[in-house]
């Protein structure tokens, strides 16, 4: 079958550059000859070239509808998946329609004519340890799952059904409107939202990018002589097709079992020759470029972007133009555009970045200013011209060209096993604009450097081509963006500005990046010592530890160290916290200039704070990690603490914890509950006016109490010798450990409801939509719990999402599941509502409880023990790459689990559970443990009966802090 493709693709092509394919007397060797070469070229470009690491085998088919597959097999997967790209976003809504593709996608998920009980599909990739996803961009459409290995095919089955006979049953369109009107609302004062829709509205309103693409109530309405399910099926029947589809399915099973599912599977998705084609007008009008965007958001941000729209970029993925371009601009070395601008306190922040529908890209520079940047960001505009300037040179574009070719090369050649989902869905979408060959590898592709083309793009990067948008507090505004209420004004720059920024001053401050120091070039493995399943002490001083684990599984040259730091002053109090945050973004500033680099090619570190203490790690390449650990660890203990790096960062983080009451409702919640159940959290407002007042001399003796007593404990993980960790146990003890006394860490401590009611928390957040978060926590943290909790919260998530957002609509964020604190084992349930206030929401999640109580009382032995073994797999799944097993090791060493086995603990105790085992807990849950609840009433609610009720029982707590006496204190 595979043959016969190949040859009916050689015949096309043949065909295209004018080649028959019939024999004749006189041409029938040269003919022959040619279909010889392009089949070999055809073949060429349907062999995917992968990494040398990579040891899963790939195969390119295209069914017979045209369908375009990619199958992965991986012999090593415990989990499986597939994606469907469909060429398809909501640039296709039609004009009166916004938000219909949108709408599709969320509708595809609710049942088809072979599987048509809503819900099914989720429930059984949750009882398969499996989870679902979609999303819905510009010109595309991207369906995926995961879900243990030995489920894929019927997983796939019910999968495939999306794309030949979806259900898209009136009475759900009419249900599911509500769920996307929801994700609207949700982010109704979500400043990135409301900023890029002033973007789109401020576009050529004929480009279709310009459209408003989430939808709401209003857009999906039925009217007279136009109903939406028509409307919904007639987009689905003109763009789902299979000529815009592309599949990629990822499993343990072998190419040719994965192929024969593919094409019994897929092959009936009908093809209606439709192709997506980029759009021919120009996305911008003349008077929409070289303008100035103001824009009112409703945090205290100051963000400058210029932006460019540029010729599409996709088909110069080997020459990358605007890669290289974008990587000179966010440069953060010294000598670049960022530390020039951050040295004359200007930025606090800059990246850069290309991204655009098909027919055209739009390249940003988005800059987060300072006050003083905010009045004067025409000269940080003008500095960016003034470093544009530099990126002509030919030569240095070259080396520099050759730098970044030699980083990728390792990048790709050690390339690491993602998780499945993510490499499904990657794969489906670059099937859409790569040929087979390159869907791995292009994105490492450095081949050809083009000055020609570097020189056409800068040709582009101009003020008369600029769109400059500036959010901030306070600016003049004279139009308002109708679905996000948004206040903006565009004008045209002066001609005066623009002739500025075209003839910029020259900036003696100016470089371009000198040679990389940390490009590996040593990339070989070492001896493997010993094959200890888990890390091991190999050095041990009073108040410091050093746990080593030589890879033996993913062998490849990197490594990872973690050092964790504990002291008593990390969060004692709201002060000491706010302290600690600052000490740490202070450490990572002064790193900045010199890290960069090593970031760059790919030596990555970082430095981190929390309430028990501070800590910092390297990962990546091991040749030259112990050059940056030891840089890292001396700033640890003598920061130099820069006037200006003070002023600015202290003045972030405050403005950060006050802007959080602007996060959206069920964040809120979910922050005041980490304050009630946790010691050392505390509050945005807390943590500003406690910093609020700090000075670089209280931090300096702050950080100088920090380390008088303290602990510290060490992961070396990777391709690292024991002698090499002993020796950096050395270097580290003596630099972290002189002048400083051991002491023991403090144990955690956290707070349970210790009453026989439920204790509720009420917040006030300026938002429509209510919300509520219920924690059931036990306080028994044995393992025989915990696989309980496991089991009953892989049971409820689906139906629980199912019925109380898709059969009652209550809310786009939906949430029931199993949680932990400090491994207590708990429920968590979670809704963010426009449609109901927080106590209706609580009658409807105690309704589920008792429904669901019934439920599982009723649960056949299959599907139970299905369940059972579902959360068995997860739990066994293995890590995929060094990074991932890093993480373990270092949580159980967090948790003091020295054996590393706790998830083997759990299995064996999940394979005990019997049925009636789980009736029994669950009644116990629900008789026995109360929760704590925080919830608000939006303003949507604040008319309810509910809400004057509530405003009467003098039993909620509304001013921190809340119930003093009410909880249970417990050590961990």
């Amino acid at each position: 079958m595979r043959k016969n493709n190949v040859t009916l693709i050689a015949t096309l092509v043949a065909a295209a550059f004018g080649v028959s394919t019939l024999s004749g007397c006189n041409t029938t060797e040269s003919t022959a000859n040619t279909q010889s070469v392009l089949a070999n070229s055809l073949l060429a470009n349907q062999t995917v070239v992968k990494s040398q690491n990579d040891q899963r085998l790939y195969r390119y088919v295209e069914l017979d509808n045209g369908l375009k597959v990619i199958l992965v097999s991986d012999s090593s997967a415990d989990k499986s998946a597939a994606s469907m790209d469909v060429h398809i976003g909501h640039m296709a809504d039609p004009e009166d329609r916004e938000g219909l593709a949108h709408f599709l996608e969320h509708m595809l998920f609710l049942g088809t004519d072979k599987y048509p009980k809503v819900g099914e599909y989720n429930e059984y990739l949750k009882a398969n340890g499996g989870w679902s996803n979609a999303g819905t961009g510009q010109e595309h459409t991207n369906y995926f799952f995961q879900v243990n290995q030995d489920s894929l095919k019927e997983a796939t089955d019910r999968f495939a059904q999306f794309f030949i006979s979806p259900s898209l049953d009136k009475q759900y369109v009419d249900r599911e409107k509500n769920a996307v009107h929801s994700e609207y609302s949700m982010k109704i004062k979500d400043d990135a939202r409301r900023i890029r829709e002033v973007l789109k509205d401020t576009r050529n309103p004929a480009h279709p990018s310009s459209q408003f693409s989430v939808g709401n109530l209003d857009t999906l309405a039925d009217r007279e002589n136009d109903l939406l399910i028509d409307d919904l099926k007639a987009l689905y029947k003109e763009n789902y097709t299979a000529s815009r589809m592309s599949l990629s399915l990822v499993g343990r099973e072998d190419l040719d079992t994965l192929e024969k599912w593919a094409r019994e599977m897929f092959s009936a998705i009908p093809n209606n020759g439709s192709k997506s084609t980029p759009v021919t007008m120009k996305p911008y009008l003349p008077e929409q470029l070289g303008v100035q965007i103001n824009i009112e958001p409703m945090k205290d941000i100051r963000k400058l972007t210029l932006a460019f729209p540029v010729t599409k970029s996709t088909q110069y993925f080997e020459e990358k133009p605007l890669s290289l371009i974008s990587s000179l601009l966010g440069q953060e070395g010294k000598g670049s555009l960022y530390s020039y601008l951050k040295n004359q306190g200007l930025i606090e922040s800059l990246g850069t970045g290309a991204y655009g529908p098909d027919d055209f890209d739009r390249v940003s520079i988005s800059i987060t200013l300072t006050p003083k940047g905010l009045a004067d960001y025409k000269q940080v505009t003008e500095a960016v011209f003034s470093y544009l300037a530099l990126l002509s040179n030919e030569k240095y574009n070259q080396e520099y060209f050759k730098e970044q070719a030699a980083i990728s090369k390792n990048s790709f050649d050690f390339l690491e096993k993602q998780g499945a989902a993510d490499t499904a869905s990657n794969l489906s979408r670059q099937l859409q604009y790569f040929s087979p060959k390159n869907i791995l590898n292009e994105g490492y592709l450095y081949n050809d450097y083009s000055h020609l083309l570097v020189t056409e793009y800068l040709a582009q990067l101009t003020p008369e081509n600029m769109r400059l948008v500036l959010v901030a507090k306070g600016l003049t505004t004279d139009k308002v963006q109708p679905e996000y209420n948004t206040p903006y004004s565009m004008t045209k720059i002066s001609a005066q500005d623009i002739s500025r920024y075209q003839s910029p001053k020259t900036i003696d401050a100016f470089s371009l990046p000198a040679p990389n120091p940390f490009i590996a070039t040593n990339l070989t493995m070492k001896k493997i010592e010993s094959d200890v399943n888990n890390p091991v002490v190999v050095f041990e001083k009073s108040g410091f530890t050093l746990w080593h684990k030589q890879d033996t599984e993913f062998r490849v040259p990197k490594a990872s160290v973690n050092v964790q730091i504990y002291s008593d002053q990390a969060g004692k109090d709201a002060l000491s916290r706010a302290q600690n945050y600052l000490y740490s973004a202070l450490l990572t500033d002064s790193l900045n200039e010199f890290g960069y680099p090593a970031k760059e090619a790919g030596l990555y570190y970082n430095v981190w704070s929390t309430s028990a203490g501070m800590g910092f790690g390297v990962n990546g390449y091991d040749e030259k990690q112990a050059m940056l650990l030891s840089t890292i660890n001396k700033r640890v203990r003598h920061l130099a603490i820069d006037d200006a790096a003070f002023n600015l960062h202290k003045a972030r983080l405050v403005r950060q914890w006050n802007n959080a009451k602007f996060d959206r409702p069920y964040s809120q919640a979910r922050s005041a509950l980490r304050q009630i159940q946790h010691t050392k959290t505390y509050s945005a407002t807390a943590l500003a006016s406690a910093l609020a007042t700090v000075t670089p001399k209280q931090l300096a003796q702050y950080i100088n109490d920090f380390h008088k007593a303290i602990e510290v404990e060490v992961l070396v993980h990777g391709n690292m010798l024991k002698a090499e960790s002993v020796q950096l146990g050395k270097t580290l003890y003596a630099l972290n450990m002189t002048n400083s006394t051991a002491k023991e860490r403090a144990n955690k401590v956290v707070k349970l409801n210790n009453t026989s009611h439920e204790l509720i928390q009420e917040l006030i957040v300026d938002h429509n939509d209510s919300t509520i978060v219920e924690s059931y926590i036990s306080n028994d943290d044995s393992f025989e719990n915990r696989a309980k909790y496991g089991l009953i919260g892989s049971m409820i998530s689906a139906p629980f999402f199912k019925s109380l957002r898709t059969d009652q609509q209550l809310g786009y964020i939906v949430s029931g599941r199993n949680t932990k604190l400090q491994n207590l084992p708990g429920l968590s349930f979670l809704v963010q509502s426009p449609k109901a206030g927080p106590v209706e929401l609580k009658r409807r999640i105690d309704q589920f409880m008792t429904d669901f109580k019934g439920s599982l009382n009723e649960m056949t032995a299959e599907k139970f023990d299905e369940y059972k073994q579902g959360l068995i797999k997860d739990l066994r799944a293995k890590d995929k790459n060094l990074n991932e097993r890093t993480r373990h090791y270092w949580s159980e060493i967090n948790d003091k689990m020295f054996d590393f086995n706790s998830k083997e603990k759990i299995v064996a105790e999940v394979e005990k559970l019997t049925h009636s085992d789980m009736e029994e807990f669950f009644s116990s849950v629900i008789e026995k443990i109360q929760p704590i609840i925080v919830r608000s009433f939006g303003t949507a609610h604040q008319d309810d009966e509910d809400y004057q009720q509530a405003l009467k029982d003098k039993s909620i707590c509304r001013t921190e802090p809340c119930f003093t006496h009410e909880l249970n204190k417990v050590v961990r």
